[in-house]
């Protein structure tokens, strides 16, 4: 179908739903009118020419401008003012609803400059399941990629273009059947959902793979059995992807009906491998009773955590707080359950005009050498289009003695296939030490960003790839002996930290396999006589 065609069909479609009037609120699962007649879907299907190549998919834990939401609300007010204090809580809502919306802002100390109404008709309030699926295209634009909505409800198929005009944001449609909450990705080419994907459409598991990569930008789609059995198949229930390189999957008993099949999907993704060529850093969050842990979102530096009032409740928030620290963790209760909680009923809205920020973080690791240090990349795209503030893309680190971050110039590399490419060093640390460390780079629009969006990586650093060659004495590798190892041959006496030098030799001065007085005086001998 054509685009304007398309547009012709929405209109049509609009007016007939009677804007302003509510259609009956409908339920996650499918109401028994909707199973037999789920051939409705195929009436909903709409194609459009692909974005331009190459595409990528905007992943949830990308720098987000808003989130959006549906009144009547699936989620309590109290949500809504956090999320209203830090970005724009866009609801879609009927114009019969519209006032009352309002007032229930208003009288709930919402910070109204952060709302705004998407105004037309609903039919529920899963705004993840059928809410937009955002892209950057190749020509660095910004746009949704809308698929049909696995219900046959046309007022809620309708919102990603109802949001793209709203917005005025380019509009894509793939005519395949999906939902949101059986669909996560790293943002870096790499999908995962359940079976249901391929069970929904009448089309080979080639060809949907095909159409993911086409739109969406899709080159690895890990579709897996759901490990829940449950109705509604949801990747969301057991399942997140929260950075490039880290996945939370949910843990329960081995006494649980599903200890198997979870293991299962455990296993399967630590196994899988990052964009980056690695191996994911798994997660794990334990949910004895079924518990909705994973139905989390990510909003920038916040992650908005469902609780269930149980016991539990604070082990989960700690897995959060492990997996991502420098975030702010945030539990909420509500009418959850274990197939429909907090990420069913919020999407994300990326700023469109993001200062995108791509970097492989480091893994333990030595120095490349004495004098350069630990390497890091990034890749730096500002999509406002404005430039970017080149001495502004700096590493901040510190080791595991130091109270604040010291930071370093990265510096552009001019390759001409990857032109805004950064890189630069972290010092070479005179022991092997913990460095925690995040990339900040500006544009000329004012923005400012950090990789990761909050916290830290963090790495474990050996001085030197050739530790034997160091100089007897020389403990902090700097090429001569002098009052300096002296102070710090007496710490590690002292506080008994001899296991983090690299190459204890060379601290021992007198090789007995020990630190202590005698290497000091040693030592003292050794730079006077030098």
């Amino acid at each position: 179908m054509g685009y304007f065609s398309l547009i012709i069909v929405i209109t049509i479609i609009s007016f007939l739903n009677a804007e302003g009037i509510d259609s009956q609120e409908l339920p996650i699962g499918l109401t028994d009118f909707e199973k037999n007649n789920i051939n409705l879907l195929l009436e909903m299907g709409r194609e459009t020419s692909p974005p331009n190549q190459p595409v990528r998919n905007i992943a949830e834990f990308e720098r987000m401008s808003g989130v959006l939401v549906r009144y009547p609300l699936g989620v309590s007010l109290d949500i809504i003012r956090e999320l209203a204090e830090d970005v724009i809580v866009y609801c879609l809502v009927s114009s019969a609803q519209q006032n009352t919306a309002l007032n229930a802002f208003n009288n709930n100390d919402i910070n109204m400059g952060n709302i705004q109404f998407i105004v037309g008709p609903t039919d529920s309030y899963w705004t993840r399941d059928y809410g937009p699926w955002w892209v950057v295209d190749g020509n660095k634009e910004v746009g949704i990629v809308d698929f049909t909505y696995n219900r046959p409800r046309l007022n809620d198929n309708n919102a990603p273009f109802k949001t793209s005009e709203y917005l005025d944001v380019p509009y894509y449609s793939v005519d395949m059947i999906h939902c949101g909450g059986n669909y996560m990705t790293d943002g870096l080419g790499i999908g995962a959902s359940s079976h249901l994907v391929y069970e929904e459409n009448d089309l080979e598991s080639e060809n949907i793979d095909s159409l993911m990569n086409i739109y969406y930008g899709i080159d690895t789609y890990h579709v897996v059995e759901d490990p829940n059995d449950t109705y509604i198949d949801h990747i969301d229930c057991w399942g997140k992807y929260l950075s490039p390189t880290k996945v939370m999957i949910r843990q329960v008993p081995t006494n649980h009906p599903q200890f198997s099949e979870i293991e299962s999907i455990a296993n399967y993704f630590s196994e899988s491998l990052t964009s980056w060529g690695n191996n994911w850093d798994v997660h794990r969050v334990w949910t004895p009773n079924d518990q909705p842990y994973t139905n989390s979102i990510i909003v920038n530096d916040k992650i908005l955590v469902p609780i269930m009032n149980s016991a539990w409740d604070d082990d989960a928030l700690s897995s959060y707080e492990i997996a991502m620290p420098g975030y702010e963790i945030i539990g909420f209760p509500g009418t959850w359950e274990s197939t429909d909680a907090l990420h069913c009923r919020i999407k994300g809205i990326p700023d469109v005009n993001m200062l995108q920020l791509f970097h492989q973080p480091l893994l333990d690791t030595v120095a490349s050498s004495q004098n350069e240090g630990y390497q890091l990349n990034i890749e730096v795209e500002a999509l406002s289009g404005m430039g970017i503030l080149d001495n502004s893309v700096k590493v901040f680190w510190k080791n595991s003695e130091m109270s604040s971050y010291d930071s370093a110039q990265l510096y552009k590399t001019f390759i001409p296939e990857i032109p805004d490419t950064y890189s630069g060093y972290i010092p070479t640390q005179a022991f092997s030490s913990n460095i925690k460390y995040f990339i900040q780079a500006s544009d000329s629009s004012g923005r400012n960003e950090a990789h990761p969006l909050a916290g830290y990586h963090s790495f474990y650093a050996l001085p030197t790839e050739a530790c034997n060659s160091w100089v007897l004495g020389d403990i902090d590798n700097s090429g001569k002996l002098n009052i300096l190892d002296i102070l710090i041959l007496s710490e590690l006496i002292i506080y008994n930290s001899s296991s983090g030098v690299c190459c204890n030799f060379v601290a021992d001065i007198n090789g007995d396999g020990e630190l202590s007085l005698i290497d000091i005086i040693n030592l003292v001998g050794l730079v006077a006589n030098q």
